[in-house]
């Protein structure tokens, strides 16, 4: 993906930007503008700053943007959740979290009954 097509994505999908906004922010018509979304014009150090101002992110970001709106859904139906399934987003760390979770009360179970049988 190149620069124009980064910008274009992050003005429309994350932003919700018109072009007429972006090109009246950075003081250029909407016909140079628009250049710059299709890749004609070469974009400079300077406009990627002012760009990246209007955003709201880092140049860093609109250089090397991923469309976030992708994700992997992953279903599961592990023990524990009693025949649920759980839709997953793009969250390892959720799954992750359960399963600390669960080992946690299971530790907690073995240390109360080893704390009752001494009694």
């Amino acid at each position: 993906m190149k620069i124009g097509d980064n910008i274009k994505e992050i003005r429309e999908k994350e932003k919700g930007l018109k072009k007429e906004d972006v090109a009246k922010a950075l003081g250029i018509s909407t016909k140079a503008y628009s250049n710059i979304e299709s890749n004609s014009s070469d974009i400079t150090l300077t406009r990627l700053y002012e760009l990246s101002d209007i955003f709201g992110v880092s140049p860093d970001y609109i250089l090397n943007y991923q469309d976030k709106s992708s994700f992997t859904n992953h279903f599961n139906n592990y023990d524990g959740n009693q025949g649920v399934i759980i839709l997953y987003q793009g969250c390892s760390e959720i799954k992750n979290l359960e399963e600390q979770l669960k080992q946690s009360r299971d530790t907690l179970k073995n240390l109360q009954s080893k704390s009752q049988d001494k009694e």
